[in-house]
């Protein structure tokens, strides 16, 4: 009975550490999906609520330290259990702050501000519970990582399970808190009555059952007739009148029906070969677009939809046409990513049609590329046509939507010697290695010798929408002005989409935006590189080894931080699942971080030597991790990556805090500076480098910083007594 009674007091001491990094992961991978899902999926926008969580956490770990006496951790818990839910509420909620209409796009500076005033009051008292940890475990900081850290593993791929089981974010929420909320009141000694958990878990249970009326509220005056979370993403059904329309994480991807939209997408493109028997259809074969490709009679189309629900959704509120044109015998559905389709695929086409919302994503902007481009073009037969389209304006281009726009005309023509426009409210975008047409007349005869029926694209309006002057108009703005090519590793276009989408929008930002698009790159990245050198040789003059103990783990936080975000970008361009796989790969960076923080060095081998061998390999991974950016690579390399960093930054959290705890007492400062130092990266990463500097530079910049930080810790001063 001892033996027992002592292994439940030992489980409910270290139960609470666990507790918050699995509570802590679970609400930032469940916030970050309700952000994507409300906020058009930018993955920048990510980029941004990491870097306010991070604030968040950090400024209460630092604060800890200032204290004289800590609040309780039962407290702290559960104020953390009921934060939560109310920050996936004002992100639901946000455009009811915002004054915004549902469905409209936020801006920049919208999302920034929404991120911090949510996320910062969720993440401070996480910051101030991991240090009461270390106190109730007798500062024990190395054990409480590695508890934390575990966790954290758990939260992960628990998190990734409960939204394949309930295709609900705010499902899953519920789950995690109720658990996490009964656990808690269990490891506390003095804990509150039963009554209390159950009130706990009856609260929750209402915040699941609310999740559908919620977002009804959220889409009025509008009708949600449906609402479903994939692994690509949040997927609904609005209806207005007679109308359904497919909304992906709160963007537009089709109606039904649409015969404008679906003619304009089909027609010019189809007209400039009108006997082509192989059509390749990427998207968007709903609201009336196969229907329009099947008038052709010898067209077999390959219809590739990344979400199956896409599909099953807009079957349910379909008309009869479009049942029938999905069931038709030369329409064949394959439900697989359309780039990861041409690269498995031998099968050459004569038309390929990108009918995909504007690049205002990475996981859009892959399909815009540079890169994917020349994989199109391998797939055309002589003279094949790509189409696609984008929004644009009948009237003026203003600067913004002109560097948009001749950026995609360039990184076309870099892989078609033939590229031309077509004027309007969506500027259709056609390339081939052989000759196209834009003579009006020539278009509405081959119209009249198909026997074509068209509603909209008729001879009068082909007649206006192709004059000359307007013609001549849009080709002057494709080609006159600076231009950028837009590739996976500098998404250019995903940047300008983003700048343009600013200018249009309340709380844009659009300014700022573009004041720093005209920064030099080099200015750009080499000013942050020499502040910090600035920095360093002011910390050098102060001879306070306990500086040098502690600048690590600041350098530490933004290396893997802005690796991070590399990397989920990159993920996203190459592979185009991270909605879906976002919990699995912060799981894995978890993972490594609890491995690393497993490392326990004697008091003599604590010496500087260990700092300097795991700078070394940070600098040898982010190395391996620059040349893997440019080469296709199995789908296990990213999540390789994150363990390597994560071990190495777990290893490197124990050494630099045991060093720095020999000057001094304070258990949240190196917790703290780490966290700090992920914020600055996350932030300045997200927000200015990767979108003007493109990932390989990024890589190469943070590189740059660690070789800086490794040549002043070789040059710190010899160990003296322990300063203050």
């Amino acid at each position: 009975m001892p033996a027992a009674y002592s292994r439940d007091l030992g489980l409910r001491k270290d139960l609470p550490a666990f507790l918050l990094g699995l509570l802590a992961t679970a609400s930032q991978i469940l916030l970050l999906r309700e952000f994507s899902a409300y906020f058009s999926g930018n993955e920048l926008i990510l980029g941004i609520i990491l870097a306010s969580w991070l604030l968040g956490v950090g400024l209460g770990s630092l604060a800890a330290g200032k204290m004289k006496s800590l609040p309780s951790r039962l407290s702290l818990s559960l104020l953390v259990t009921v934060l939560f839910p109310c920050a996936l509420l004002a992100v639901r909620f946000s455009r009811f702050i915002f004054h915004f209409s549902p469905g409209e796009i936020v801006g920049p500076s919208s999302a920034i501000l929404m991120s911090f005033g949510v996320c910062l009051p969720v993440g401070f008292p996480l910051g101030l519970l991991f240090v009461s940890n270390v106190v109730r475990q007798a500062g024990d900081i190395r054990r409480v990582y590695v508890l934390e850290s575990a966790g954290a593993v758990v939260a992960g791929f628990l998190t990734y399970l409960l939204l394949i089981l309930f295709s609900s974010s705010w499902a899953a929420a519920a789950s995690l808190a109720a658990t996490a909320a009964l656990l808690s009141y269990w490891a506390e000694k003095d804990r509150p009555s039963f009554v209390w958990a159950l009130g706990t878990v009856i609260l929750l249970g209402g915040f699941w059952l609310a999740d559908f009326p919620s977002q009804r509220m959220y889409w009025k005056p509008f009708e949600l007739i449906i609402s479903r979370d994939t692994r690509f993403a949040r997927q609904q059904i609005i209806r207005t009148h007679d109308q359904y329309s497919l909304y992906s994480n709160n963007s537009p991807v089709y109606s039904l029906p649409d015969p404008g939209a679906a003619e304009d997408a089909v027609h010019f493109a189809m007209l400039q070969n009108p006997e082509a028997r192989r059509v390749l259809l990427i998207g968007g074969g709903l609201g009336g677009t196969l229907g329009e490709l099947l008038k052709y009679r010898n067209a077999e189309i390959d219809y590739v939809e990344l979400d199956p629900e896409t599909v099953d959704l807009s079957r349910r509120f379909a008309g009869d046409a479009e049942k029938r044109d999905l069931a038709d015998d030369r329409v064949h559905l394959i439900f697989q990513d359309g780039r990861a389709f041409l690269r498995r695929s031998d099968k050459e086409y004569q038309v390929i049609l990108v009918n995909l919302p504007e690049p205002a994503t990475a996981q859009v902007n892959r399909f815009f590329t540079f890169e994917f481009f020349l994989l199109a073009e391998r797939h055309l037969g002589p003279d094949g046509i790509l189409s696609f389209s984008v929004p644009s304006s009948e009237t003026a281009i203003g600067p913004e939507l002109q560097q948009f726009l001749s950026s995609l005309f360039l990184t076309l023509s870099k892989a078609f010697p033939e590229v031309r426009v077509v004027p309007g409210n969506r500027n259709i975008f056609l390339a081939s290695a052989g000759p196209l047409t834009l003579d009006p007349q020539e278009l509405s005869r081959r119209i009249s010798a198909l026997a074509l029926t068209t509603r909209y694209l008729a001879a009068r309006s082909i007649q206006s929408r192709l004059h000359e002057i307007r013609v001549r108009y849009l080709e002057d703005k494709l080609t006159s002005g600076p231009s950028r090519l837009n590739s996976d590793l500098a998404p250019v276009a995903f940047f300008l989409s983003l700048s343009h989408w600013s200018a249009q929008f309340r709380g844009g930002g659009a300014g700022l935006l573009h004041f720093f698009s005209g920064v030099p790159i080099s200015l750009l990245l080499g000013l942050p590189v020499l502040l910090f050198g600035l920095l360093l040789l002011v910390l050098r003059s102060l001879k306070k080894e306990a500086v040098f103990s502690l600048l690590p783990l600041a350098l530490m936080g933004l290396t893997t931080i802005v690796a991070e975000i590399v990397l989920l970008i990159w993920y996203q361009a190459v592979y185009g699942f991270l909605y879906g796989r976002i919990a699995l790969l912060l799981a894995t960076f978890m993972l490594g971080l609890f491995l690393g923080g497993l490392y326990r060095p004697t008091l003599n081998r604590l010496d500087s030597r260990r700092l300097a061998a795991v700078q070394i390999g940070f600098l040898i991974v982010l190395g391996v991790f620059r040349l893997a950016l440019s080469v296709q690579l199995p789908e296990v390399v990213p999540f390789v990556i994150l363990l390597v960093l994560g071990i190495l930054g777990g290893s490197l959290f124990v050494i630099s805090n045991r060093l720095y705890l020999r000057f001094r007492t304070d258990y949240g400062r190196g917790y703290g500076l780490d966290l700090i130092g992920s914020f600055c990266g996350a932030l300045v990463t997200s927000s200015l480098l990767i979108p003007l500097a493109g990932l390989g530079r990024v890589i190469d910049w943070i590189i740059g910083v660690n070789i800086m930080g490794f040549l002043f810790y070789l040059a710190r001063p010899r160990p003296g007594r322990p300063s203050d």
